[in-house]
Parts: structure tokens; sequence; C-alpha cells
């Protein structure tokens, strides 16, 4: 999954991914690159369910970096 953040972009605006958990309560590798890089970027956060996993804010420096975290999978009811 990609998403552009700069203009026409707003802030609070997300993006969500969502795919069928295969056993609630297994542990999983949770791995992406990000970019975040200048004086207007924001705030990344990542969740799983409630929980979050990941929060970056402001300039991370002109770089593709790398993040791994080990989460626990849980089922999560998503509002039509």
């Amino acid at each position: 999954m990609y998403i552009e953040a700069s203009s026409p972009r707003k802030p609070g605006e997300s993006a969500k991914l969502f795919f069928p958990v295969p056993r609630q309560g297994n542990q999983a590798c949770l791995s992406f690159f990000y970019h975040m890089s200048g004086a207007s970027a924001g705030t990344l956060s990542v969740y799983i369910g409630k929980n979050k996993v990941v929060s970056l804010s402001g300039d991370q420096g002109d770089n593709w970096l790398h993040i791994e975290r080990n989460v626990y999978l849980e089922e999560v009811v998503r509002k039509t």
C-alpha cells in the first residue's frame, strides 16, 4: 500500500488497510518502509485494532526508513 501525504492531502486524512485475521491472538511481524521529510511532515500512527503500535512525528530525514514490530493479531469489527 502507498499513500501520498503531500498536497492535495489535508491534515487529518487517513488510510486504512483491512485484512482477515487468520487466527486471533497469533503473533505476526508488521514490516514497512516510510519516508517523512520536511517541515510539513505530520504524524504517522499505525494501529492494530485499538492498539497503537507505531507513532512517528515530524521530519525523520530525507531517507526511506524501515520499521518492524512484533504484534499480536486481534479481530477487528469493521463499521460499514
